[in-house]
């Protein structure tokens, strides 16, 4: 059985890790359960099951940068959720442009509504999240640095370059492009504040 000042332990080696809220928990309690059943099963004493504990969860639990683009530190565990968590982001960003990409490059109008719906549900969320504390204005900054906001900064650098060099008809093709990739911008950034509203790590 372990006593509170043994959980006191686990739980200040895992503060020193930078756990988000949700992963923290749910490591703990992994924690409690491993040590209390090398404790019971092969009569080891606290600390030397704490240390195997700790041998076992290293690799998880080393620090790592969280991305190409941050200088944040974080988990190697929390790296995997949160890249797995950015490529979802982006596929439904894409998917979501793909399915307007037909009638905005062939109706102008469908363009202007999308864009109005977006800045909107934009406003909203951002609002949400500063009236009901869940960031703070410096957040909504950090996000212009976001890794996913700097990929796609490339993206489109990379994007418009192209159409330049092998694009005879600029105005055209370049409109176009902008419309679609402008629409794929906000509806990351959407995510990205949805996913703070409701509390998930997405480094913001």
């Amino acid at each position: 059985m372990i006593t509170l000042i043994q959980e006191k332990e686990i739980h200040q080696f895992l503060l020193s890790k930078n756990l988000n809220r949700e992963l923290f928990f749910e490591i703990k309690d992994h924690f409690i359960q491993q040590i209390s059943t090398l404790m019971e099963e092969q009569k080891s004493n606290f600390d030397e099951a704490f240390q195997n504990t700790k041998l076992s969860w290293k690799q998880e639990l080393d620090i790592v940068k969280a991305d190409l683009f941050s200088f944040r530190k974080i988990t190697r565990l929390e790296k995997e959720m949160l890249q797995k968590r950015f490529k979802n982001i982006m596929l439904y960003a894409a998917v979501f442009t793909l399915l307007l990409s037909k009638f905005i490059l062939t109706g102008p109008e469908v363009f202007m509504y999308s864009e109005v719906v977006l800045l909107g549900a934009l406003i909203s969320l951002l609002a949400y999240n500063l009236i009901f504390r869940k960031m703070k204005l410096y957040h909504y900054v950090q996000l212009s640095f976001h890794p996913l906001i700097i990929k796609n900064a490339l993206a489109g650098i990379v994007l418009f370059t192209s159409v330049y060099l092998f694009y005879d008809n600029l105005a055209v093709e370049g409109s176009g492009m902008l419309k679609l990739f402008f629409l794929y911008a906000m509806a990351v950034k959407i995510q990205l504040l949805y996913y703070k509203a409701r509390k998930i790590s997405v480094l913001i």
